[in-house]
């Protein structure tokens, strides 16, 4: 059971702690203070509602079945472990696959909403799936049912029920997988025309309870990476915006929440350091969550949302993310090369760095040490041939060094040894 709490072999002692976690400020403004505009490269056309609404433009699903496949080819190799840390056989994944009547694929060709945030599951079912939990950096959080996490009132293109009809696959505009039923309201033509029709609100607040314009129900809270339709203005500060909530037949409703209007901005924010500061540290205070799980965020999801918030949308995983803008090739270079090379040629804030599963922001050179923005699980560490992880769990600013000061460090495990490429988000390749 301490192998699927802590997610590795052992637990490095929580006496010590990673040194960059103490001396490095943990706030934005320090970095920002820093920021200047020599590197500008103009407007950055925003791309974030363009590919928000694109679900509801699909008149047929985006991937084929074959595509949508692959958490079969992708789990069934090896041992995996279900809720009950038992290994799973064939069987499991047989009722998988009956369970979600691939025939079916694509013959609903609907559309909807979610109607509050969301788990988007590789299988039709809650249930979670591990690799040997006694392994380190695995077990909790690492659900590999897990795909993504779907913020509340995200458009969708809607595939086919599953047999039971307890599940819907669907495809967002970064990934696609199983929605609940009780996620998604179903919308139609008038319905979506109208509400990607009104202007939008970016929002910039995050965590604000919307609750309803009329008896005060509660609704949803606010997510940063999201737009909401603008009903009306009420008054001075004050606004109506539009969520989507689902009736007993699945249809959606539109219901005006109220909220202040400082909850978001009309135009994507500008990049500078006022709008920087107000976004990443929000940001700052996100706990780590494996694939969106628990409604927090990983290391992909929240740079994405960061970069949406300033109008620039980016795919969901870190790979993806990686390919983005102009790319800058470090795999092959020594630690000190790949150093030289960020401080050369990075641009601040707008520069992903990339390694095999983590991605990272680039914040620029404070007291002559190259930052980062990003959020981790932890840490590699050794004892003796056993291996483990410093659980970190949340977003940090760090240096490429972060827990070298660890009695148990894992230097095989560096930030910079793995380092593959940098890529500035805001540049055409």
């Amino acid at each position: 059971m301490l192998g699927f709490l802590s997610g590795c072999a052992y637990t490095a002692k929580k006496v010590e702690v990673p040194d960059d976690l103490i001396r490095l400020p943990q706030s934005f403004e320090a970095y920002t203070s820093a920021y200047r505009s020599d590197k500008e490269e103009g407007v950055v056309p925003s791309t974030l509602k363009l590919k928000w609404f694109e679900p509801w433009r699909y008149t047929q699903a985006p991937q084929g079945l074959d595509a949508i496949m692959w958490p079969y080819r992708s789990y069934q190799k090896g041992v995996i472990y279900g809720p009950v840390l038992q290994p799973l056989g064939p069987e499991w994944f047989e009722q998988m696959r009956r369970l979600s009547d691939f025939d079916a694929f694509d013959t609903l060709r609907a559309y909807g909403m979610t109607v509050r945030s969301s788990d988007l599951r590789n299988f039709p079912t809650h249930d979670p799936l591990f690799r040997d939990p006694k392994e380190a950096g695995e077990g909790f959080p690492f659900d590999y049912n897990q795909n993504s996490g779907v913020h509340a009132n995200e458009p969708l293109y809607l595939s086919h029920y599953s047999q039971d009809g307890d599940w819907i696959y669907v495809f967002t505009a970064y990934a696609s997988g199983w929605l609940h039923v009780s996620d998604i309201a179903l919308v139609g033509p008038t319905q979506k025309k109208y509400w990607e029709g009104l202007s939008q609100l970016y929002i910039t607040q995050e965590d604000y309870p919307l609750k309803e314009a009329s008896g005060g129900r509660y609704l949803l809270h606010s997510s940063i990476g999201t737009m909401l339709p603008i009903h009306r203005e009420i008054q001075p500060g004050r606004i109506e915006l539009l969520t989507a909530q689902r009736e007993s037949d699945g249809s959606a409703r539109f219901v005006p929440a109220v909220a202040p209007s400082t909850i978001g901005a009309q135009q994507p924010l500008p990049m500078d350091a006022k709008h920087l500061n107000m976004i990443g540290n929000q940001l700052l205070q996100e706990q780590y969550g494996w694939g969106g799980l628990l409604g927090r965020r990983d290391c992909s999801s929240m740079l994405r949302d960061y970069f949406a918030a300033f109008g620039l949308w980016l795919p969901r995983n870190s790979l993806e993310q990686s390919r983005i803008g102009k790319v800058i090739v470090l795999k092959g270079l020594s630690d000190e090369e790949k150093l030289r090379r960020i401080r050369e040629e990075a641009h601040p804030f707008k520069t992903l760095l990339y390694k095999p599963g983590h991605v990272m922001l680039y914040l620029g050179v404070y007291n002559n040490e190259v930052i980062v923005f990003h959020d981790t699980w932890g840490i590699k560490t050794r004892k003796n041939t056993l291996e483990g992880r410093y659980i970190v769990g949340k977003s940090i600013i760090s240096t490429f060094q972060l827990g070298n000061n660890l009695s148990d460090y894992n230097p095989n495990g560096r930030l910079l040894l793995h380092l593959e490429s940098m890529n500035i988000v805001t540049l055409t390749p």
